[in-house]
């Protein structure tokens, strides 16, 4: 199915179900000024433009007025001026994190669609807001993951990698939650007075007990690891190694899912035994973490998921009782 086919059977299923919130999407606005905001921040995607050719956004109600719900799992659509809003705001906005070292610049220039900046790009395109100012946006970048959908936040910035591949995947996955009534981003839709509403349901969660943290049996030290301690005589993994190995790892495990491009938290990593560093993996439209351990040994490495829970860590050989277990939290 095309955006505009599955944007058409959404609509028709909010304006039977939520007229309130269906009456609230604006009629899109002229090519010209479709173009001026393409000009204003990046080349957008053949998608993109299809989105907007459908809608400008939501009307905000006014103080007064009563709630109208979200179209998105509570999130505000942009228009036209939220776009180019949101768009000036992000650019004038650095999110350095640790360590980018002084070739950052370039390794940038030379990223796909899907990898981390830690920070925003040019080439970001938001399209909807949550209330404390994160936003999804479309990464207009060239490569296989052109025109994914992420988050970008205000303290992780771009770090989780692809949400959901395409507009089309994400706009059908939000119509498939509507009509069923069953979760989208942790959220469930209920409809109040004709308007769509995302919350929380706790109904179940409050009675079910706590998993403790899973056991990981390992054999050696697991050592946290801060850029700061980057010694001078340290080789490195080749990142790009173990990042395929974090992929295939994930595609073995959820062979019939929608794997995105694993994103490291750290862009240099010591070859030394029982490093770490966690990559985040998007699995359909989660993002997952995944444990990933220097042997010292070239690049291997192993690989475990995090569960929710997180894991606790044994060393059963060379260590005391009291230094054996440490919590990693996800």
């Amino acid at each position: 199915m095309t955006l505009t086919e599955v944007w058409h059977g959404y609509m028709s299923v909010l304006r039977d179900v939520a007229p309130i919130t269906a009456a609230a999407v604006r009629p899109p606005r002229s090519l010209a000024d479709r173009r001026a905001a393409e000009d204003s921040t990046a080349p957008w995607t053949e998608e993109l433009r299809e989105f907007y050719s459908l809608h400008d956004g939501v009307e905000l109600p006014g103080i007064s007025d009563r709630t109208i719900g979200t179209v998105l799992p509570d999130l505000e659509l942009y228009g036209f001026d939220a776009i180019l809003a949101a768009h000036r705001s992000s650019r004038e906005s650095l999110h350095d994190i640790d360590d980018l070292g002084l070739d950052w610049p370039e390794v940038i220039r030379g990223q796909l669609a899907g990898e981390s900046a830690n920070r925003f790009l040019d080439s970001y395109v938001p399209f909807a807001q949550y209330a404390d100012g994160d936003f999804l946006y479309v990464d207009t970048r060239q490569g296989e993951y052109r025109g994914c959908i992420r988050e970008f936040g205000w303290e992780a910035s771009d770090e989780s990698g692809p949400l959901f591949s395409s507009l089309t995947r994400y706009i059908e996955s939000v119509r498939r939650s509507v009509e069923s009534g069953t979760e989208h981003s942790s959220l469930t839709p209920t409809i109040e007075d004709g308007a769509l509403i995302w919350s929380v349901d706790r109904s179940s969660r409050d009675v079910e007990p706590q998993p403790g943290p899973a056991l990981l049996h390992v054999p050696f030290p697991v050592v946290d690891f801060a850029p700061s301690e980057v010694e001078p005589t340290d080789e490195f993994l080749d990142l790009e190694t173990v990042r395929r190995n974090v992929v295939e790892f994930a595609i073995s495990q959820y062979p019939n899912s929608i794997i995105g491009p694993a994103t490291a938290v750290y862009q240099r990593v010591p070859r030394r035994r029982g490093v770490n560093v966690n990559f985040f993996v998007p699995i359909d439209s989660e993002s997952k973490m995944f444990l990933t351990i220097a042997t010292g040994v070239a690049d291997d490495v192993l690989i475990h998921e995090v569960p929710s829970e997180g894991f606790q860590l044994v060393h059963e050989r060379g260590l005391s009782a009291a230094q054996r277990t440490a919590v990693v939290s996800r």
